[in-house]
């Protein structure tokens, strides 16, 4: 399932510095694991988080919410280590490895494609590509979505357009998120992070691009809030 959009990004030119990028996004990996969580509305507070990320167990919450962040993070130093040995690809096989990673003992089964219907809360008339066309509109998507474009641009369409087909029975929008900091952190140019304060902005434009697949409002907030380059 793909999308359109008019919106041009004025993207500035990057110097390329990959052990910088991943510099940054270690220093800063206990926010990014926050903000993720945020997305999902678990509970865990910032000190909550930076504490377990620490090594130190935390009572008073639930067993899968502790265990969501503790995959999110998981997940980021698994990219990570990828991206700093040139092991990072975009391909079927290494969203199923994330996703397997991100979603574990949450979904259904992880690290692998649903084989079932799904639905997004709050729309009105979205509706996921059946299960049976995933590996078909994958393969011959995936292309058209990377095609020549920048790789702030690559980032940003493949985040939306791996949310809307909604490929996993959980964790698409965290799988999207960490495929899409694969892309820009190989390039050596930043990082893919929608912030805690913007997560209901980007909430109500999701679902207005899942309805009806035009995605000019949610593309322009991707560029200017989710995307920090190293310039930055």
């Amino acid at each position: 399932m793909l999308f359109q959009y008019e919106y041009k990004i004025a993207i500035p030119k990057l110097k390329s510095n990959k052990s910088k990028a991943i510099m940054l996004a270690k220093k800063m990996l206990p926010e990014y694991v926050f903000d993720t969580a945020q997305m999902e509305n678990n509970p865990l507070t910032f000190p909550e988080v930076k504490t377990l990320m620490d090594g130190i167990t935390i009572g008073g919450h639930r067993i899968s919410d502790v265990e969501q962040v503790i995959n999110i993070k998981k997940t980021w130093n698994l990219l990570l280590t990828d991206v700093a040995n040139d092991n990072f690809c975009i391909s079927k096989d290494y969203f199923h490895k994330i996703n397997k990673c991100i979603a574990k003992n949450e979904a259904i089964y992880s690290g692998r494609f649903r084989n079932g219907s799904v639905g997004i809360a709050g729309t009105l008339i979205y509706q996921a590509p059946n299960h049976k066309d995933l590996d078909a509109i994958f393969e011959h998507e995936l292309p058209i979505i990377l095609a020549d474009f920048p790789p702030i641009e690559q980032a940003i369409r493949l985040f939306l357009w791996a949310t809307l087909n909604q490929f996993y029975w959980d964790g698409n929008k965290r799988t999207a998120r960490i495929i899409a900091n694969g892309i820009l952190l190989s390039a050596g140019i930043g990082i893919f992070n929608v912030k805690t304060r913007d997560i209901l902005e980007l909430n109500t434009l999701m679902v207005k691009f899942y309805d009806y697949h035009e995605a000019d409002e949610i593309v322009r907030f991707l560029y200017e809030k989710a995307i920090e380059t190293l310039a930055e």
